[in-house]
């Protein structure tokens, strides 16, 4: 038999120390991530309902997951830039303005989407304004909160009807609730709300001139920290994986999590018996088209400078057979 010389020994020796400290190094790290804690922010709205039931369900006693409700988007916003969050259930001009200078947050799933069985926001006009369709609308002031969401949709559904957007009066009405009072006092003509207080307005008398139900224009998204994604792709993997789950539990039988709606996502208790559980969206991400619309409606108002590219704010490498 041929002696095999000592320098291929010893190389032999050395390429399988070094695959066993890779293999050791993956299964450590495997084992450090499920351990990391995962600080996801979220709103009381109905879009959280996944995150809850999920909790509730057991689905994350494998993972450190604490699911954290702020009162505010900007509570939440300023959470996530100064570290103390490490995810957030978020929409895409919230996305835009977090990424205006440098590349902070990457959507990996959408959470929530207006579909043909449930608008997400809709223009409201109050029941004794007199304003019955868009044209209405000319010189007439709409409440919104600026420079969000909110604004976003206004402006979305006056291009749609072919009205300029400066033939409406902006009216600033920042809290949620207050516009919603203010509409059905009478004392706002209309105004941008989202479900579930469309659903109430309408109840009390008011008129739904537009919403998203068609065009599917109003949807929500989970977002990581770039940091985040970049030390723990494991983590996100099973946090994508786990929500899809969740919702798949929700819509097979959203009975069982109804409760989640008014002790989650604030649904008013006069609605509590008559407005159900809307079906969620699984395992998808914004489209290209949907991510270049909401940016170009920053860049136009001034709000970021530049566009970033489309796999910059997406990232659908978690989504399962992705």
């Amino acid at each position: 038999m041929k002696r095999i010389p000592k320098i291929f020994k010893v190389v032999a020796i050395a390429f399988i120390v070094s695959i066993g400290s890779l293999l050791a190094g993956a299964c450590s790290t495997v084992e450090e991530d499920y351990s990391t804690p995962i600080r996801i922010g979220l709103l009381p709205i109905i879009d959280a309902v996944p995150f809850y039931a999920a909790e509730e369900d057991g689905l994350f006693e494998d993972l450190n997951v604490e699911l954290i409700t702020f009162s505010s988007a900007q509570e939440r916003n300023v959470a996530l830039q100064t570290g103390n969050i490490d995810a957030q259930l978020a929409d895409l001009i919230a996305t835009g303005l977090l990424n205006k200078e440098t590349h902070l947050v990457q959507i990996v799933k959408t959470t929530y989407r207006a579909n043909e069985e449930k608008g997400m926001i809709a223009l409201v006009a109050g029941k004794d304004s007199g304003i019955t369709k868009m044209s209405d609308l000319i010189g007439n002031e709409v409440g919104i909160s600026s420079n969000s969401l909110i604004e976003y949709h206004l402006d979305q559904y006056l291009d749609e009807a072919g009205i300029d957007r400066s033939a409406v009066i902006k009216q600033e009405v920042a809290s949620i609730p207050t516009r919603m009072e203010l509409l059905m006092q009478g004392t706002l003509k209309t105004g941008i709300l989202p479900e579930p207080l469309t659903t109430l307005a309408v109840n009390a008398g008011g008129v739904i001139i537009m919403d998203d139900q068609d065009s599917r224009l109003g949807l929500s998204v989970l977002e990581f920290d770039t940091s985040f994604i970049e030390a723990h792709p494991v983590l996100v993997t099973e946090i994508v994986n786990i929500h899809d789950v969740s919702i798949k539990n929700i819509n097979s039988n959203p009975a069982k999590y109804q409760h989640l709606l008014s002790e989650k996502a604030r649904l008013p208790e006069v609605l509590k018996e008559t407005f159900k559980m809307p079906p969620f969206p699984v395992g998808n991400v914004p489209s290209k088209a949907e991510i270049e619309k909401s940016n170009k409606w920053l860049k136009e108002k001034g709000l970021i400078e530049a566009i970033r590219p489309y796999d910059e704010v997406v990232n659908n490498s978690f989504l399962e057979g992705s």
